[in-house]
């Protein structure tokens, strides 16, 4: 596995490989890789030479947010990418956020959900993944589905600059439990984690509440909230959207989802499910 941390030697790598007619897989993470990373790679690799970068991006942290205690461990990471026979890590300096003075956008769908309780996060977020898009030219650009509303910014950023990247959206990757895998469950001691499982037993319950027959988007949405303060969560938001982020549904649908944030022993967990 080659490790880049220059951006020039960065776009001369990805190049090369498509002078070779190679497609460039990218997987853009913060590190801590876990298995939720891991099957985003193994997915990446089936389209091309899989490229993952690490970085700790400061502009999608608030000021009040864990950007310096966010959990980083560069050699186990290299370690892992290096066993499952990832092509290249790229690990950029500082310097790709050095005098930003542009910064992408989305309104419409960065103000809402997570852009409520974070702002700015999303401005951070867009505007990070689209310099390493230019740096890395990618083919196929993977995302994991736990965070949802990220997912469809990246792909609405990428269609409307007419961007040749595909983006391809990855499952997430669970406990046994069903609380999904994220860096930040390191925080958690074993007592606190196995309560915190009870976050997404809530959203299932509740998709299972309109498998049996629930359509309205107020009772399932009171059902979950209900469930999650009974479990011990303060909770951020828990909202029903169509899959294109569009709220404010009267009725549920199959192919709906429902989008939640809560905190439990001041460690925020985020989350969905779809109902089918």
């Amino acid at each position: 596995m080659k490790i880049i941390t220059d951006i020039e030697e960065m776009k001369e790598f990805s190049r090369n490989l498509k002078k070779t007619s190679k497609k460039v897989s990218f997987v853009p993470t913060m590190g801590k890789l876990h298995a939720g990373h891991k099957k985003l790679v193994e997915e990446a690799k089936k389209y091309g030479e899989a490229v993952v970068s690490i970085f700790v991006n400061p502009m999608q942290f608030a000021p009040n947010e864990d950007f310096n205690t966010y959990p980083r461990d560069i050699e186990s990471d290299a370690e892992i990418l290096s066993d499952i026979n990832t092509s290249c890590l790229f690990y950029p300096s500082g310097d790709i956020v050095k005098n930003n003075e542009t910064f992408l956008i989305d309104p419409k769908y960065s103000e809402q959900f997570e852009g409520v309780f974070r702002p700015g996060h999303f401005q951070g977020v867009l505007t990070i993944v689209m310099k390493l898009f230019c740096i890395v030219e990618p083919d196929f650009a993977f995302f994991g589905l736990k965070d949802y509303q990220q997912y469809i910014l990246i792909k609405k950023m990428a269609e409307d600059y007419f961007l040749d990247v595909k983006i391809i959206p990855v499952e997430t990757v669970r406990e046994k439990c069903g609380l999904a895998l994220s860096s930040r469950n390191g925080y958690f001691d074993e007592e606190g984690k196995k309560a915190a499982c009870a976050f997404y037993e809530a959203l299932r319950k509740t998709a299972d509440l309109f498998k049996t027959g629930e359509k309205s988007a107020e009772k399932l949405t009171y059902f979950v909230i209900k469930e999650l303060i009974n479990s011990g969560f303060a909770i951020d938001y828990a909202r029903i959207a169509d899959k294109g982020l569009n709220g404010g549904k009267r009725t549920v649908e199959q192919g709906d989802i429902l989008l939640a944030a809560a905190r439990f022993k001041k460690i925020r967990l985020l989350d969905n499910i779809f109902f089918g």
